[in-house]
């Protein structure tokens, strides 16, 4: 009992700080948008508490495993916190908001959080009430600060800031004191002013609204965030290669990938948005990036003649597999990705990497893509009797197949000589890709192959024993065009497998997308015209990972049957993804971890 009630009782701290750190910044009048600076780091928003609780509890209602539903926890956290069952003076119909800003003077490198308040905006009805109808709330210094002491401990500090209580922790008095000063100045420029009238719908309408102004992070984390990168990467070098745990050479490399990386998208990311909307069935998620005006990001993000054309290949999409994923190659999105992703991979190879061969596989990409019609898609699938342990099919539209198939030879050829295989080698895995054009033909379809092959250059090491798991003899390909498609198998049973896609492709008879898929697409409307299309399932993808395993596992072999959807379109500058989670693959997520425990609790039994 007693181990149970810990749990419980930190699942509630867990949900309470998600939810009132969720939750400050949207209140009543005036609005917390309007009183928030315009240099707000973040902001989280709970709009109408009380019914977007009840709305998790609906979600979550016969699928979380917690005996109580989320409202009573938040509920019973607030009484304890504030010593009194009614929770007297706040407001639990109004809007609460979490929220992080950066105060007047300078940060420094070295300590860049010193001047960033962190708050919460509570609304209130009487604030007076707030402070005498709640025993563990002091009365009011000289410049309107309570303490909110529990057990003769400072857990919080309040103050009122319009028809708000404002909170912040016990340390942070002098950072309360400015901010509330700061927020009530008359020629203060405001956070309401300086988001689009999306964001302004979406902040006052949805359930949970998060935002974060990625250029104010970046003017204040950036240059630690960047500091701390090159310090790690010159931990590493100073390191003599042949000393026990010295990290692979290539390590550096992807080092400094993620940090270009990281650097880029700081300077070329505007502002993230995420709303969240829990319904009984299904919890739905919107995500939009904002890219700064005038950079390759927002180049990117446009809309163009062959966006939101509905994909044709959906039918090629798998009931039961562990990741569906459909696109068009004809957006500005997926063509500029392809080509960032070049330029990742040649980060990645550093040194390794021939310019040259860089320069070629990109002019190469974009002639690849030129032959292409636009509709793409791949499925990955299980097949725990091979290694790798699954299976990944490809259809793609093709519209000029003369031009498209020495392009592919040229492309490969291309990159297995660019130095990505030396790369590879100086993490420790001797790689090869080896190509056979015309190994078969079948049903008029020349078949092309190729292998792919990655062994540890430490025989025996764990490292072997992990890639040796993961990949064993290597990944089989097999690709042939006909009908107009290109289609593509990778792993598992490879020649039965694109025998059976150049089978569909030639059929005459009407192709459908399977149940289980359409009814994964159903869940964000007009997904199958969306720039890009994932359904993918979390069981399988946990019985992969297990299956790729070095030592047993305990296998997740529940029965599942739906799927987590997401949708992205871009335009005007911004990329918004849609996210359905449907409340029936949570049940089934709960029900293989409860199969899974019960594996690991009878394996303990035996021995």
């Amino acid at each position: 009992m007693l181990k149970l009630r810990i749990v419980r009782n930190c699942a509630a701290v867990f949900l309470f700080i998600l939810l009132v750190s969720t939750s400050a910044l949207w209140a009543q009048s005036p609005d917390s948008l309007d009183m928030l600076p315009a240099k707000t780091l973040f902001c989280i928003k709970i709009n109408n508490f009380n019914n977007t609780l009840n709305q998790l509890d609906q979600f979550l209602a016969g699928a979380s495993p917690m005996p109580m539903g989320v409202s009573m926890l938040v509920r019973g956290q607030l009484m304890e916190m504030l010593g009194s069952p009614q929770i007297n003076g706040i407001n639990m119909d109004g809007n609460i908001v979490v929220f992080g800003a950066a105060l007047s003077g300078q940060t420094t490198q070295e300590n860049p959080a010193q001047n960033i308040f962190v708050g919460i905006l509570v609304p209130v009805t009487d604030y007076k009430q707030f402070i005498d109808g709640n025993p563990n709330c002091g009365q009011s210094d000289e410049k309107g600060v309570s303490k909110i002491t529990k057990n003769g401990t400072d857990i919080m500090l309040a103050v009122k800031s319009n028809n708000y209580a404002l909170l912040s922790w016990p340390n942070d008095y002098d950072k309360l004191t400015a901010m509330t000063k700061e927020i009530s100045a008359a020629n203060l420029t405001r956070l309401a002013g300086t988001l689009d009238d999306s964001q302004k719908k979406q902040a006052a309408t949805e359930p949970i609204w998060a935002y974060s102004n990625i250029q104010q992070v970046s003017g204040t984390f950036g240059p630690m965030v960047q500091s701390k990168i090159e310090e790690i990467k010159t931990m590493m070098q100073s390191m003599p290669a042949n000393q026990p745990g010295a990290p692979p050479a290539g390590i550096q490399n992807i080092m400094s990938m993620y940090a270009s990386v990281i650097d880029t998208l700081l300077k070329e990311t505007k502002s993230v948005s995420v709303a969240v909307n829990p319904k009984p069935n299904v919890l739905n998620i919107t995500k939009t990036v904002y890219a700064v005006p005038g950079t390759d990001m927002a180049k990117m993000f446009v809309k163009d003649a062959s966006s939101q054309q509905e994909n044709k290949l959906l039918p090629y999409l798998e009931d039961g597999a562990l990741i569906n994923f459909g696109c068009n190659m004809g957006t500005s999105l997926m063509k500029q990705f392809q080509i960032k992703s070049i330029d990742m991979l040649s980060a990645m190879g550093g040194d390794a990497m021939d310019a040259e061969k860089t320069k070629e596989m990109k002019t190469l990409t974009s002639s690849v893509l030129d032959c292409l019609a636009g509709p793409v898609t791949y499925t990955v699938s299980i097949d725990t009797s091979n290694k790798p342990p699954f299976v990944i099919k490809y259809a793609v539209a093709v519209k000029d197949e003369k031009k498209l198939t020495p392009l592919i030879k040229e492309a490969i050829d291309t990159m297995t000589t660019s130095g990505i295989m030396d790369f590879y080698k100086s993490m420790g895995m001797d790689t090869s890709f080896t190509v056979n054009m015309g190994t078969e033909n079948y049903k008029g379809v020349s078949i092309d192959s190729a292998k792919l092959t990655m062994k540890s250059t430490q025989e025996g090491s764990p490292q072997a024993m992990m890639i040796n798991s993961m990949y064993g003899e290597g990944f089989d390909y097999r690709w042939g065009i006909t009908k107009g498609l290109l289609v593509c198998a990778v792993g598992g049973d490879v020649d039965s497998e694109i025998h059976k896609l150049i089978d569909q492709a030639q059929s005459d008879s009407a192709k459908q997308i399977g149940s289980e898929t359409k009814a994964a697409i159903a869940l964000l409307p007009g997904a199958d015209k969306a720039d890009f299309l994932v359904t993918f399932n979390l069981l399988r993808v946990f019985k992969m990972a297990t299956a790729m395993m070095p030592m047993m596992m305990p296998q997740i072999n529940a029965p599942t049957k739906s799927n987590i959807v997401i949708a992205g379109n871009a335009g005007e500058g911004k990329l918004a993804v849609d996210i359905a989670v449907p409340k029936e693959h949570l049940t089934e997520i709960m029900g293989g971890f409860m199969m899974m425990q019960q594996q690991q609790m009878q394996q303990m039994q035996q021995n």
